[in-house]
């Protein structure tokens, strides 16, 4: 019998060069690593556009919302579309108020065109880690009150498919609405609920379509592979 595995190496080659290359960007960034006093309304973001609403100054270089209900919000530098996935991370730091799990809310949400869409954090639903509105088709709570972790919610437009973990283990999953055009960030708390956040970071993640040049490339070497066979 012939064999035709080295007939397949040029096949498999091809393969490989014309395989799609995952590409991720950062569509909205803050360290918030500015001197401690500087105004976090109308500071520009290490990526995306100036932050507006209610905030505090910086501290310790940080956003700490302890002493008042907060709203400030910031635009991606691009929105979210399709063939893309979204993966939305920060750091939670102690509070001096000790208020993240008090009865009130405090996270940090998307936004699409102005509207609330997704909500992470303290939704005020059961004084825990969880994730709110309609991209996650409602409420879910973990049962993790930890308040200093690292978060981390990831949301695939095609799909609706989400996923909200953290560090101190929190795991949660779901199908969602499909074709959440994420464009803003919002850090936001009320009701005596506060949050403590750093390194906040968005990033989209794309997987490029094979290209029909690719494909008709990769149909030539079969046929080459069944004329040698």
């Amino acid at each position: 019998m012939k064999k035709i595995i080295p007939s397949l190496l040029p096949l498999l080659a091809l393969a490989a060069l014309i395989a799609p290359a995952t590409q991720a960007a950062v569509i909205f960034s803050d360290d918030f690593s500015e001197p401690d006093g500087t105004a976090i309304i109308g500071k520009a973001p290490d990526v995306g556009s100036a932050w507006t609403g209610s905030a505090p100054n910086v501290t310790g270089g940080s956003f700490d919302s302890t002493g008042a209900g907060r709203a400030a919000f910031a635009l991606f530098s691009t929105p979210l579309t399709a063939g893309q996935t979204l993966t939305l991370s920060y750091d939670t730091l102690p509070l001096a108020s000790n208020n993240f799990f008090s009865g009130g809310y405090a996270g940090v949400s998307l936004y699409v065109a102005g509207s609330e869409q997704l909500f992470t954090g303290d939704t005020g639903g059961g004084n825990a880690w969880g994730v709110d509105q309609p991209a996650v088709s409602g409420n879910h709570l973990s049962t993790d009150t930890t308040a200093v972790t690292s978060a981390t919610f990831t949301y695939a437009y095609d799909t609706g498919a989400w996923t909200f973990t953290t560090l101190s283990g929190v795991n949660l999953s779901g199908t969602g609405l499909s074709g959440q055009a994420f464009d803003q960030v919002r850090i936001a708390n009320g009701n005596n609920g506060d949050i403590h956040v750093d390194n906040l970071v968005v990033s989209a993640t794309t997987v490029p379509e094979v290209s029909s040049l690719a494909l008709l490339g990769l149909g030539a070497g079969a046929g080459l592979l069944r004329r040698r066979r």
